[in-house]
Parts: C-alpha cells; sequence; structure tokens
C-alpha cells in the first residue's frame, strides 16, 4: 500500500518552488531529470529531513506540496528517491546551501491539488507549530478523506429543456451601512495578523483600492448584532474559513483555533478603536 506524506517549504524558497512546479530547470537539472527518465526533480535539505521519513518513502507514494501555511496546491506521486552528495550543486547553483541539499525526489508529473493545511497537519503525526520539512499523513484520516471525495454515481438524467421560472418572495437582512469605516479604520486589510494575502483594484471612481471584506462573528442568522463589535475585517479566505466554522477565535481574544482547539498558530489583531465583544466570541465556543 502506498503511503502519503505532506512538504512544508519555507516561504524564502517560493522561487525554487515556483521553478518546480513550472518545470523551469537549468541545463544540468535537464541533464539529471534526463539520465533518471524523469520531468520533475526536488531536492531536499538535510537538515529538515529525518532518516526515518526518508526510508519510509518508496516509489508510488504520493506527496502534497505547499508554501508556508498555505493550503496544499500540487501533488506528485514519487516514480525515484535519490540521495545525492553532489545533485545540490548542480540542480540549485544559486543558493549558498546548495552542497546540503542531498536528498532528492522525482516525479512524472504533478497534479494541482487544494487540500486544506490545517486540517491536514492536525491530523497527522507532527508538532503542532511547524515551519518546513516532510511528514507522514494519518493513513486511517486520509482514506477517509478521499473515500469522502468520491462524487456519488447520478442516476439516469432525463433531458428537461429550459429551466421554468418561478416566482418567490426572498427575505434578507438590511446591513448595516457604515462597514466601510470600519474596512477603512484597517486600511482594507485582513485582522488576522499572518494573512499575506492582498488583492489590488480599481474602484468605480477610476481610484486603485484593497479588497476586503467584513465578517459578522456571531452570525445575524443566530441572532447576531449587525454592531462594530460583532464584526472583523477579513480577506476572502479567512471569511469562507470563518463562515464554514473552520477556524475560530479563542476565549483569550486574539489566538485563532481550529474545530478541535488546536492552535492554528494565527492571531487576530485590534484597532485601539474597535474589539469584538466577549459575548460574540464565547457564542462561538463551547465552554
Amino acid at each position: 500500500m502506498s503511503n502519503q506524506f505532506f512538504l512544508i517549504i519555507k516561504n524564502t524558497d517560493e522561487g525554487k518552488f515556483n521553478w518546480f512546479k513550472n518545470k523551469k530547470f537549468n541545463k544540468s537539472a535537464k541533464d539529471i531529470l534526463k539520465k533518471n527518465n524523469s520531468n520533475y526533480v526536488w531536492g531536499i535539505h538535510k537538515g529538515i529531513i529525518h532518516d526515518k521519513i526518508w526510508n519510509k518513502i518508496k516509489k508510488n507514494d504520493k506527496i502534497y506540496f505547499t508554501i508556508g501555511q498555505e493550503s496544499f496546491k500540487i501533488s506528485g506521486i514519487v516514480f525515484k528517491k535519490i540521495k545525492n552528495l553532489k545533485y545540490g550543486k548542480l540542480i540549485y547553483p544559486e543558493f549558498i546551501d546548495n552542497l546540503q541539499i542531498n536528498y532528492f525526489l522525482f516525479f512524472e508529473k504533478l497534479d494541482v491539488c487544494a487540500v486544506s493545511y490545517y486540517e491536514l497537519i492536525h491530523n497527522s503525526k507532527l508538532p503542532k507549530r511547524i515551519h518546513q520539512g516532510i511528514f507522514e499523513i494519518n493513513k486511517e484520516y486520509f482514506s477517509e478523506k478521499i473515500k469522502k471525495s468520491i462524487p456519488k454515481k447520478l442516476p439516469y438524467e432525463i433531458t428537461v429543456g429550459k429551466a421554468k421560472k418561478r416566482r418567490t418572495n426572498i427575505e434578507g437582512f438590511v446591513r448595516n451601512s457604515k462597514v466601510k469605516n470600519l474596512k477603512k479604520l484597517y486600511d482594507n486589510q485582513c485582522q488576522i495578523l499572518q494573512c499575506n494575502f492582498k488583492l489590488k483594484y480599481v474602484n468605480k471612481n477610476n481610484k486603485k483600492s484593497s479588497y476586503s471584506e467584513v465578517h459578522h462573528y456571531n452570525p445575524l442568522n443566530n441572532e447576531g448584532d449587525d454592531d462594530y463589535d460583532n464584526m472583523i475585517v477579513l480577506c476572502p479566505n479567512h471569511h469562507s474559513e470563518f463562515d464554514f466554522r473552520v477556524k475560530f477565535i479563542h476565549s483569550d481574544g486574539t489566538t485563532i483555533i481550529d474545530r478541535q482547539g488546536i492552535e492554528t498558530g494565527e492571531t487576530i489583531k485590534f484597532s485601539k478603536n474597535h474589539k469584538l465583544s466577549k459575548k460574540n466570541i464565547l457564542s462561538q465556543l463551547e465552554l
């Protein structure tokens, strides 16, 4: 049975990661790939991999790749693994520590994926706070995730032509019109301190602006108030995670935790002119 691993790449190696996934290798790397009948190669620094993990990796195992604390972006099936003291200097000549890059994974192809970072690492055998390295995925956890991801077989589909129209009455909330002031207070930046999401666009006044969203921490349909002390400014990614109850604010008012109550390594910042009320924070926690 094949094993599954995930590899977390430090943010300063983003360029190296882009070369890897976009197949932009130098001549020496291409020669090494040709010699090993592969299309992609990833080198691992000897300081971030243990022999115990390296010895477990074998052909046809699956590796998930990501940078920092982002979702896992690509994956690949291991075609070959090699420990070599010379390849690092040839494949990564511009890296000052290339002589320390001694472990190499070869792949025939890479696949695009979007696996949640926090949900995966908190269901694996590793420390709570990690920054880089390669780690094994719990088989029992991920086999269940794969099972759930298989779509049901659809019944025989009958052609019905154009969709019919139906008149309905929709009831909705009248939102606080002053949310723009709260966004302005945070300069349209996500309140999650570790967030690096930035989206610029040209607004209707033909001026450059940043994009952010306001999240009602205690949902309006849960009788939450439409007041500033129940609102936080987030990027679209974090907004979705809070909406779908993937992340929560700890009772300390700053630490971010997941569904199991485990710290994600993130914190939320507040302006001196704004805070989330304790009542709203506790409304989402089981105490």
